[in-house]
């Protein structure tokens, strides 16, 4: 079986008979050739540049391990020949397309862009045409050689030709012969980038909540009584989905549920998804509502010592709340103080369904694990929304007790770090970082840059701090008001700290700020909090320092850091 890239394990069937098509030659692909060749796969192979030109549209590229390459163009239009030239007409086309001229420019402009990529190398890859519905009579023109083109008498037989094409040409050779290693990753970042980050992006959202849909599916499968589960999930393991399927299960029953979560950005989120009628703020946000019910004095959120003063006096109202909740949800509980946990229990009755979700390797403030004796616990060690690459790249650098397991469907890219001197300011680097990003075709609404630090020793969120970054006005934290809702400033581009988008993700995630002194364990918590927010892209803004400590790492651990 071939190797796709990217890796969909899930091809979705689509009404489309075009991508229908498509889907259906992949598959026969992966499926007829043997491990010694990989498929990439895309609809657009572009480059973003000034002039945002599109190279091609090659649906698939055929290689093995010594680097010789096949391009597949797969035509469903009705063809034609005439004047020596070959022509298809599209249902969104007043005039033919000349089949053979556009294929010559799609596979000019991928050599070229591997040429200015690769300086003094020459991509060569041979053409196969593929008519699966069509039938080429008569005489052939001069400009189409018979044997790269498949058309429905021979469709039986596209396996055989693939393999036979391939394996007849030379693998590349002489000064300007790229090696095997460069042209796979070329076309891994091609296929996996360059195409259309948004289609990308929507695809790696879409796949990675498809896929992490197994933890909620097995979770609620248990038989348990009491229903009490505790859940150890690492970063993209579907605990969203559990607790969403959770609060959907209690709508659906007509039962009241509570969720409960540390940070107010993932408050704010899982509101979008969950049911109207589940109940769904943080731990400090459900202790001012009820001290306030109850006429308790409560403090304001922007005065010193406020969230533990709410701590207090819920613990002292809990006695009051009892059995409230038929469904019980607590988030981030790796951050959630053990003396707040037998409040937080009362508000669930001996037959309500209690889940307790937690990452320990998230854990980025100085507490003891919470006790919960006697429960039973689900482990999740696979990401199923890192790309594989971003995985590996966690991994190398032991940012995690135990190695990660990469569940995604995307290859994605190796991530890229950026480094100023020790004492400069960092805004000038991360504004560089920014520019590659949106270069590359990735949206301002779909990219985040995040703060090694928290609001108060962040040089980029504090209120004298830049306004904006590669032409994007930032929207940033503010402050709070009064009833502690969280205020931003008015931007494109969202700015913020790695511990308050904890929970959240990101299509592109750019982490600036990053100094230490040391590659600690709470450096590296903070670090793989940040890196797992990234589903497609991480860029890393470090000082030279810890840029130097992350390489020594790196390259201890076998990883290429040219």
């Amino acid at each position: 079986m071939a190797r796709l890239v990217p890796a969909e394990i899930d091809l979705p069937v689509t009404h489309d008979a075009g991508r229908q098509a498509e889907r259906d030659t992949l598959l026969r692909l992966r499926d007829g050739l043997s491990d010694a060749f990989t498929v990439y796969h895309g609809t657009h192979w572009a480059r973003s540049g000034a002039g945002g030109s599109v190279y091609g549209e090659i649906d698939f590229i055929v290689a093995d391990r010594e680097g010789r390459l096949l391009a597949i163009e797969q035509k469903l239009a009705a063809v034609w020949v005439r004047n020596g030239e070959l022509f298809a007409r599209y249902r969104d086309q007043a005039d033919p397309s000349r089949v053979i001229s556009q294929l010559s420019r799609n596979l000019n402009g991928l050599r070229g862009e591997y040429t200015r990529r690769h300086p003094g190398q020459r991509l060569t890859l041979d053409h196969l045409l593929y008519l699966p519905q069509a039938r080429l009579a008569g005489a052939t023109p001069s400009g189409i050689d018979p044997a790269r083109v498949i058309d429905a008498d021979r469709d039986a037989q596209l396996i055989d030709i693939v393999t036979a094409l391939i394996e007849a040409a030379s693998p590349p050779s002489g000064p300007e012969a790229p090696t095997a290693l460069d042209v796979h990753d070329f076309l891994a970042q091609q296929v996996c980038a360059a195409p259309s980050i948004g289609v990308l992006g929507r695809s790696a959202r879409e796949l990675s909540t498809r896929l992490s849909e197994g933890l909620a599916t097995w979770a609620q499968r248990l038989s348990l009584s009491p229903w009490r589960l505790r859940v150890q999930g690492t970063a993209g393991s579907g605990k969203t989905q559990l607790a969403l399927a959770e609060l959907r299960e209690a709508h659906r029953w007509g039962g009241p549920a509570l969720y409960l979560c540390f940070n107010r950005p993932l408050a704010d989120a899982m509101k979008q998804a969950a049911p109207a009628s589940a109940t769904v703020v943080t731990f400090h946000e459900f202790a001012h509502a009820a001290m306030s019910q109850a006429g308790m004095p409560v403090p304001d959120f922007t005065a010193p010592g406020a969230f533990e003063a709410l701590a207090e006096g819920f613990i002292a109202l809990s006695g009051q709340l009892g059995g409230l909740f038929d469904t019980l949800v607590i988030d981030e509980g790796q951050d959630f103080a053990p003396a707040w946990v037998e409040a937080l229990l009362r508000l669930a009755g001996p037959n309500s369904r209690v889940l307790w979700l937690e990452d320990p390797d998230q854990t980025l403030y100085p507490r003891p694990a919470v006790p919960l004796p006697g429960w039973p616990v689900l482990r999740s060690p696979v990401n199923y929304r890192s790309p594989r690459r971003l995985v590996d790249f966690i991994n190398a650098l032991g940012l995690t007790p135990a190695p990660l397991q990469a569940g995604g469907a995307f290859d994605g890219f190796d991530p890229h770090w950026l480094e100023h001197d020790q004492d400069a300011d960092p805004v000038a680097v991360t504004a560089e970082a920014v520019r590659e990003l949106l270069d590359q075709g990735h949206q301002p609404a779909r990219t985040v840059v995040l703060s090694y630090h928290g609001l108060a020793r962040s040089r980029l969120l504090r209120p004298d701090g830049p306004t904006s970054l590669a032409g994007l006005r930032l929207r940033k934290p503010a402050g709070y008001d009064d009833q502690g809702q969280a205020r931003f400033t008015d931007g494109e581009l969202l700015a913020d700290s790695l511990f308050r988008f904890k929970g959240q993700a990101a299509d592109a995630v750019v982490i600036t700020e990053i100094d230490f002194e040391t590659l600690d364990e709470a450096a590296c918590r903070r670090l793989f909090v940040a890196l797992s927010r990234a589903r497609l892209h991480a860029v890393l803004v470090t000082s030279a320092r810890a840029g130097t400590l992350l390489r020594e790492r790196l390259a201890g651990r076998g990883w290429d850091t040219r």
